[in-house]
């Protein structure tokens, strides 16, 4: 079972703020990997952030929500690690 992808605006706005190498890494592991089992893939995340996911690829993070019902993963941002819960 794979899971569909959502991309909201403020993800692909990320995506293009970043080298085009990094980008598509990280666009390649989200397609290949995550989609596989969203929820075992990436780390509960807690307190202000509760219900929402991250998934590590290098120094990045990608911070996402599921809907298990629907099969689709919301990709929300994809910010370095060091910036990633200043939203």
């Amino acid at each position: 079972m794979r899971y569909e992808v959502l991309w909201k605006r403020s993800a692909i706005g990320d995506l293009e703020k970043l080298d085009k190498k990094i980008s598509r890494r990280i666009t390649d592991k989200i397609l290949t990997h995550l989609t596989k089992d969203p929820l075992e893939l990436g780390v509960a995340l807690r307190a202000e952030f509760a219900g929402l996911y991250r998934y590590r690829v290098d120094k990045w993070r990608v911070i996402y929500s599921v809907a298990p019902k629907k099969e689709l993963i919301i990709i929300l941002r994809i910010e370095h690690r060091a910036t990633v819960y200043e939203f």
